[in-house]
């Protein structure tokens, strides 16, 4: 049997990809064409015993389906503009609509959309429950291993129980991260089969180890603007948001979404250091005159007591400690003291090692070189009847759905190719 489409992975972009594929009710509600129902045989074939695995550990089990805020800084990419071709700013419309078009109920939290059951498992039996619909076979168990074109301009698929045969294939295997929940970067060799470049995988939104000795701080959270600087202290990233503090690492959104800038610098080999202001809404001259008026008006109070309304108790204890300062009163410190007090508030800094692992990394940098992927179809350029999607290409989104609906545009776009092609 040659089926029409084989569906290397049953992740987001895959099952979107084989339902966009076969439904005529979701084609013609997204293309506005007329209705040009086809019958297409086919197979999705994932190595994980069950559909969606790493789709329940989206948004921390609730499953962000997808966020209206969109700029430039969403997504990265070696080639930078690549991600904004593909996906624009009232996309996530588009990924709300084809929730409910599965039977999904779809709830506004701030401008970040979730399934209103709140419940990841929600969009699993969604999807399940669509592909039993279009009678997609779903093969579970299974690994692709060898992808080859065959004269006929069709492609043979070896995997770890058997050989297939397709007119077209799309690849949606995913990443490296998250390996326990299926992560794997299999999907590279598959390019690699194909003559296809592309980028060795590494760990994305993830911590940040340190190699300062902070096991005071952990569990310690604070509001912050945290900038990633290299050795001549040039900025390379900036964002304000909720850092935590767990023993030899930073974590945290904002550590999350700065983790891919800081990855890159540190496998260029380059030094990566991470500045936090605590207290951004206070210019440091303002903070100093405030640190002198507390000592004029409470010269008998304590150093922690200064800092106590500014920062965290235990963040307080840590500043003083750097400071290596023997006084206890603040009458105590001079003017340059007071200065460098300030200065360590607004500019705390933590020199970064290593990112953590792809266990502990939410989705992976790298993957298929995007330079020939076409951004309409997904299809590659190089290769007829292939389709890249979903984090195998080279784009990686921020935390807040980002990379959901990165998962779900690329497959409807894969997939609404396959359906008009004859």
């Amino acid at each position: 049997m040659i089926y029409d489409l084989i569906v290397a992975g049953a992740g987001a972009s895959g099952m979107t990809a084989a339902i966009c594929a076969t439904d005529a009710d979701i084609y013609k509600q997204f293309q506005h064409k007329a209705d040009q129902t086809r019958k297409r045989s086919v197979l999705i074939i994932e190595k994980n015993k069950k559909i969606g695995k790493k789709l329940y550990a989206t948004g921390n089990g609730r499953c962000n389906l997808s966020n209206s805020s969109f700029r430039l800084e969403c997504y990265n990419s070696k080639n930078e503009f690549f991600p904004y071709k593909v996906i624009g700013a009232k996309d996530y419309q588009i990924v709300n609509q084809f929730a409910e078009q599965l039977g999904v109920a779809v709830s506004d939290e701030h401008g970040y959309y979730y399934p209103m059951s709140r419940q990841a498992s929600t969009i699993v039996w969604a999807f399940n429950d669509r592909l039993k619909k279009n009678q997609i076979q779903v093969h579970t168990g299974e690994i692709v291993i060898g992808l080859e074109e065959q004269s006929d301009h069709t492609y043979c698929i070896q995997t770890d129980q058997g050989h297939y045969y397709a007119r077209n294939i799309v690849l949606a295997c995913g990443g490296a991260a998250a390996p326990a929940l299926g992560g794997t970067d299999a999907g590279c060799s598959l390019l690699d089969q194909l003559g296809i470049p592309y980028y060795p995988f590494q760990p994305a939104l993830c911590k940040l180890q340190v190699k300062e000795k902070m096991s005071g701080l952990a569990g310690v959270r604070s509001k912050a603007l945290v900038t990633v600087m290299d050795a001549s202290s040039e900025i390379h990233a900036q964002e304000f948001g909720e850092v935590q503090f767990t023993g030899q690492s930073l974590s945290g959104i904002v550590i999350f979404n700065l983790s891919h800038t800081a990855g890159e610098m540190l496998q260029d080999g380059e030094s990566v250091s991470l500045c936090l202001d605590l207290v951004p809404d206070i210019n440091e001259a303002d903070l100093y005159m405030h640190f002198r008026k507390f000592r004029t008006n409470n010269p008998e109070r304590s150093l922690q007591a200064c800092l106590n309304g500014f920062v965290h108790e235990k963040l307080a204890t840590y500043i003083l400690e750097q400071c290596r300062w023997k006084q206890e009163r603040i009458s105590e410190l001079n003017d340059v003291e007071l200065q460098k007090l300030a200065d360590q508030i607004k500019k705390l800094t933590f020199h970064v090692t290593a990112t953590a692992g792809a266990e502990d990394a939410q989705v992976s940098r790298g993957g298929a070189d995007t330079r020939f992927i076409d951004p309409e179809t997904m299809k590659l350029t190089v290769q007829e009847h292939v389709y890249v999607i979903g984090e195998l290409l080279d784009t990686d989104g921020i935390c807040g759905g980002y990379n959901l609906m990165w998962a779900v545009i690329t497959g409807m776009k894969a997939g609404f190719s396959i359906y008009d092609s004859n």
